[in-house]
């Protein structure tokens, strides 16, 4: 973006350009799930709140939707060093295939 003003220092464009997003563009984007593309695995949602990404297949969840037991609080997942978040869906596959190899004998 060009700046047009003589002195060439309009330092509030990023603060101006987000302000028009959030007058004229959020409210349409959080009324309709399907504009971004983005949406929560588990409620389907792209509502503001404690995202978390899945380690094994990269897919976004609120973590307040997970309601499994023993996940621990959103802040061991959100610290950089944290615990790695697994979705429920890529939970139970893997389950599945550690169950399958013990099964099998391997």
């Amino acid at each position: 973006m060009s700046n047009y003003t003589l002195s060439n220092r309009m330092t509030g464009v990023g603060n101006t350009l987000k302000r028009h997003y959030e007058t004229y563009l959020l409210e349409y984007e959080l009324a309709h799930d399907d504009v971004d593309g983005e949406c929560c695995l588990l409620c389907h949602s792209s509502a503001p709140g404690d995202w978390v990404n899945c380690g094994m297949c990269g897919e976004w969840a609120h973590f307040g939707c997970d309601r499994r037991q023993g996940l621990g609080a959103f802040k061991d997942y959100a610290k950089t060093d944290g615990l790695e978040y697994i979705c429920p869906h890529c939970s139970v596959s893997n389950f599945r295939k550690k169950s399958q190899k013990t099964t099998n004998g391997y």
